[in-house]
């Protein structure tokens, strides 16, 4: 077992007395909450602003994909940074120049301005989103498997839903600059949190045996590494296909309204968020563990099938129900594999960072020029291609095992 903990690095050592674990749990959620609910939050606030301005739908995408794209050109040098830099008093520091950031942001005078200080948003959350996500990683052998998707749950919970709710509140009642406001406010609140709540530095080396693998061809040698990169890939490409295009199946096959559709998403959200936060210890205490794994990635592929054979409303609704729960799976296990390998956690935190970015986007694109080639139920046909193929690798490597 020692293999196993020692990613956990001398850092945990502090909070090894139980209830200084509850403290950092409990904490640490919050900051995960609040954190999310700001990115769903701006992500209306974005949009709402780039319409006031009067922009273009061209203008509008430039806006949104500049934060976009300045997180994943920013998530590589953040692991860097992390890796050797204070987690505290950096996530501190990013929030703070948020903070003023979104105080400036309704005042700029034009359109590009607001892409330009979006870009500068984007690459501050890659920090931010990184030294959280590498800080959870060593710590979860601590917190114990159960909790291993609460990380990406809460913060799920935080961008998908409470944001977005919080930001047409705010929006209706203080008015869009008053938005802009409340938002600097609770980054200037998630500064304070992520001073008490973070470490100093990320204990990324193990005890006793040198540095954790953190190059390209020192994590790539790790099986462990290569299945979490993998099925991260996959999950990111075909969550953000499916994100978008289910519903507009539902408004052009099912003829469902535009708010009935947006239902699709939300079962899939609901169904996904509660494996992450409530069956953490079911799945990762199995001794079953790697086949519910490789049942997960099944039913992510029944998911698609359904979504690509059968236009009706139970289909639908099974096949999201299904998505969620395939999806939640691979995510625990995933998370729960890394927390506990003997690598650079905070290198790992950003390229999964980076590879879920780069491959929602790429799905989303792949879908929508595929769809207008070939038909949007033919595309889901067409993913679960390389999930079987996938699928069969992993079965293959475990059958080889002794």
């Amino acid at each position: 077992m020692s293999d196993l903990t020692s990613g956990a690095g001398p850092v945990s050592a502090s909070l090894f007395a139980p209830q200084e674990l509850r403290r950092f749990l409990v904490g640490f959620i919050g900051l995960t909450m609040l954190s999310g609910m700001t990115i769903g939050m701006n992500k209306v606030l974005a949009t709402m602003f780039g319409l006031h301005l009067g922009v273009t739908n061209f203008q509008l995408a430039l806006i949104s994909s500049a934060e976009t794209a300045a997180m994943a050109i920013g998530t590589l040098p953040a692991g860097r940074i992390l890796a050797r830099g204070n987690p505290k008093f950096l996530y501190a520091a990013i929030s703070l120049t948020l903070s003023g950031l979104f105080c400036i942001l309704p005042w700029l005078p034009g359109w590009q301005w607001v892409a330009v200080l979006m870009f500068l948003v984007g690459l501050c959350i890659a920090l931010r989103i990184v030294a959280m996500s590498t800080v959870f990683l060593v710590r979860l052998p601590e917190l114990g498997q159960g909790k291993a998707g609460w990380y990406k749950g809460t913060l799920m919970l935080g961008i998908q839903f409470a944001g977005p709710l919080t930001g047409n509140y705010v929006i209706a009642h203080l008015g869009l600059t008053g938005g802009f406001y409340v938002s600097a406010a609770m980054f200037a609140i998630l500064a304070l949190l992520g001073w008490q709540v973070l470490p100093d530095h990320t204990g990324h080396r193990a005890q006793g045996k040198g540095a954790d693998a953190s190059g390209w061809r020192e994590l790539l040698r790790l099986p462990v590494v290569r299945t979490t990169y993998l099925f991260e890939v996959l999950a990111s490409f075909t969550a953000s296909s499916v994100g978008v295009f289910s519903i507009l199946l539902a408004i052009q096959v099912l003829h469902w309204p535009q708010d009935h559709a947006v239902w699709l998403m939300a079962v899939q959200g609901v169904s996904f968020v509660a494996v992450l936060l409530g069956m953490g210890n079911a799945v990762l205490g199995s001794r079953h563990r790697d086949r519910i794994y490789g049942a997960a990635h099944l039913a992510i592929i029944a998911a698609l099938l359904l979504l690509g054979l059968y236009p009706t409303t139970p289909a639908y609704l099974v096949a999201s129900v299904l998505l969620g729960l395939g999806l939640g799976v691979n995510a625990l296990v995933n998370t729960s594999r890394i927390a506990h390998a003997p690598v650079d956690k905070a290198r790992v935190s950003a390229h999964l960072t980076l590879f879920g970015m780069a491959a929602g986007t790429l799905g989303a694109l792949a879908a929508g020029r595929l769809g207008d080639l070939v038909g949007l139920r033919n595309v889901f046909l067409l993913w679960t291609l390389p999930w079987l193929a996938a699928w069969l690798f992993y079965q293959l490597k475990q059958g080889e095992r002794p």
